[in-house]
């Protein structure tokens, strides 16, 4: 058995060196060189080959010798002699060789064109215009795909680089990943966050108790829109909830910082006592109707840190107390 493959393995390598002169072989009978066409020579004393570099072609209606092969753009007379160099799918055109209609030139030589969607052999026959630095196309299970993180744009004629958030793009499918739209860069839709730790959207919640992965989620219940309250609001153990030092007021409930009396304030749901009695905002600061304020519940401001000021503010909620 083992001599039986081995002469096989000999019968197959000189089937393989024999591919180049009989491509190039004549038909002529020959004992010497001179017996052969111009170009060839006479090979093992037996039949004519052409030469290194040319073809044996019909030269015209009656008469067939051995034709320089030429490359794209060289001179031609037969198909063949583009054939050799170029491969099957180029032409003799016009004197010149060039690639067919169908096909694109590639490393010298031309392969069949496909685009996006269509059956191919090799990754050379996607084919998407002008040549790029990168291929963006590839040959894949026997059908031309783009790239990972590429998309197909125009029929299959161009791959697109998906695009992240705060890139450039052009169109809706460009934009990769949840909850991004396309506004000339990708952005997140309404009703959805950028966490930008990991540059990514995530949808917003829309109430308390509300499931969360990360806190920015739940930055929308921090206060209102036009009162906004940062940190009020956390993702704590999977769902939206205030802060330690926050609270829930108003309806619906949203979370706010808790003010103390004499602190500056937007809104009355911001306002607390030190027993965490509903305070109000007057003139831009809390107060509330039962509590006793000292000096530590104006937060040592100093432009109400002098006695005549202290008791200025007393007089004034001794009076909304009665």
């Amino acid at each position: 058995m083992a001599v039986w493959g081995w002469l096989c393995v000999f019968v197959l390598l000189g089937a393989v060196s024999a591919q180049g002169p009989e491509k190039r072989r004549t038909g002529n009978v020959c004992n010497v060189d001179i017996e052969c066409p111009d170009n060839a020579f006479c090979r093992q004393s037996s039949y004519c080959v052409c030469k290194d570099g040319f073809v044996y072609a019909a030269v015209n209606s009656t008469h067939k010798g051995c034709l320089k092969e030429a490359r794209n753009g060289e001179e031609c007379v037969q198909h063949i002699q583009c054939h050799s160099t170029m491969g099957v799918h180029s032409e003799c055109t016009n004197g010149a060789c060039a690639c067919a209609p169908t096909a694109h030139l590639e490393t010298d030589r031309c392969y069949e064109t496909a685009v996006i969607g269509e059956r191919c052999v090799v990754d050379q026959n996607c084919y998407l215009g002008a040549p790029v630095t990168e291929r963006q196309a590839f040959c894949v299970r026997g059908f031309c795909t783009c790239q990972l993180q590429f998309s197909p744009r125009d029929n299959g004629t161009r791959c697109v680089r998906d695009a992240a958030l705060g890139e450039e793009c052009e169109d809706e499918l460009q934009c990769a990943g949840a909850g991004l739209e396309c506004r000339g860069t990708c952005r997140c839709r309404d009703s959805w966050v950028a966490y930008k730790d990991i540059n990514a959207c995530f949808e917003s919640a829309k109430a308390l108790d509300d499931p969360c992965q990360y806190d920015v989620q739940c930055d929308a219940l921090a206060g209102v829109a036009e009162a906004p309250s940062p940190g009020a609001a956390l993702c704590l153990g999977g769902t939206c909830a205030c802060a330690y030092d926050a609270r829930a007021a108003g309806n619906p409930p949203r979370c706010w910082r808790r003010k103390r009396p004499g602190q500056e304030c937007d809104r009355d749901e911001e306002c607390v006592s030190e027993e965490d009695e509903p305070g109000y905002c007057l003139s831009g600061r809390c107060t509330c109707k039962t509590c006793s304020p000292d000096a530590k519940d104006f937060g040592g401001a100093t432009a109400i840190s002098s006695p005549a000021t202290v008791a200025a503010i007393l007089c004034a909620i001794a009076i909304f107390a009665r």
